[in-house]
């Protein structure tokens, strides 16, 4: 049976680790703590306990959260700085970093973070953080904010429309930047945009632009920016409509957006 009440000793142990590291905390900083009061036999015996009845909730080996009465169990902090906390050389991106910014309000549990190293999907408190290894040119374009205490590193609006397109290209993710572009077109900077877009490969910049296109955004920029009349690509993979304009082929799908 779990114990729901803390002792005096295990709360004045809490309310220090609290004071002195704030709500996350390291085995050693624990021990370090603990082993202050008693010897390192006791200490291990605490923490277990501590861990067991989530008081002390493990967010990876050797990260631990430290539990309030409300969240007794569960990580009470916020997504964002926890998938920061599980590999810190990564950014949240696609539709979490949209939520972010107020740009995607249907109900998500999932991140998706870019990272500069292969991480295993981590599934925590009901919510599941994924991360997609990429290359250090791709790896720009994010903020960095801060929840209480903690930090963590959120894309762009921007930026986080050219990883779907970009990383997990499909009808969706293509369905979805083309709703944000309707939607928030005086929140997006498309100088920003046409910018980042630069530094991806041709068939990413084709694909915003034949995007720009058919919403009527000026895509003079993305031209300029690739040769255009050598080469072919494929928006997604089997599609068969072409557009001469930017040598790719496409979806017909697409064309219901067309602004006559």
């Amino acid at each position: 049976m779990k114990q729901t009440i803390l002792s005096e000793k295990q709360s004045e142990i809490l309310e220090n680790l609290i004071a002195k590291y704030g709500q996350v905390v390291t085995s050693h900083q624990i021990y370090q703590e603990v082993g202050r009061i008693f010897d390192y036999q006791q200490t291990k015996n605490l923490v277990s306990k501590l861990v067991s009845n989530g008081w002390l909730v493990r967010i990876k080996r050797e990260l631990y959260a430290i539990s309030n009465l409300s969240s007794r169990g569960y990580l009470n902090l916020s997504p964002y700085a926890v998938a920061s906390l599980l590999l810190p050389e990564s950014y949240v991106s696609f539709e979490a970093a949209l939520a972010y910014h107020g740009m995607f309000d249907q109900l998500t549990r999932k991140t998706v973070s870019l990272s500069l190293k292969m991480h295993k999907v981590v599934e925590h408190s009901g919510f599941t953080y994924t991360f997609v290894k990429t290359k250090p040119d791709y790896f720009f374009g994010w903020q960095e904010t801060t929840f209480g205490s903690l930090s963590a590193r959120i894309a762009e609006p921007e930026k986080a429309l050219i990883d779907m397109v970009n990383f997990h290209k499909s009808q969706y993710s293509i369905d979805l930047v083309i709703e944000k572009l309707v939607e928030y077109k005086r929140d997006i900077d498309l100088d920003r945009l046409n910018v980042n877009l630069r530094r991806f490969p041709s068939t990413t910049i084709k694909t915003f632009g034949l995007i720009f296109d058919l919403l009527g955004i000026d895509s003079n920029k993305l031209r300029t920016s690739i040769d255009t009349k050598r080469g072919t690509s494929w928006m997604l993979p089997g599609d068969s409509k072409f557009n001469a304009r930017w040598r790719l082929y496409y979806r017909e799908y697409f064309d219901q957006y067309k602004i006559e």
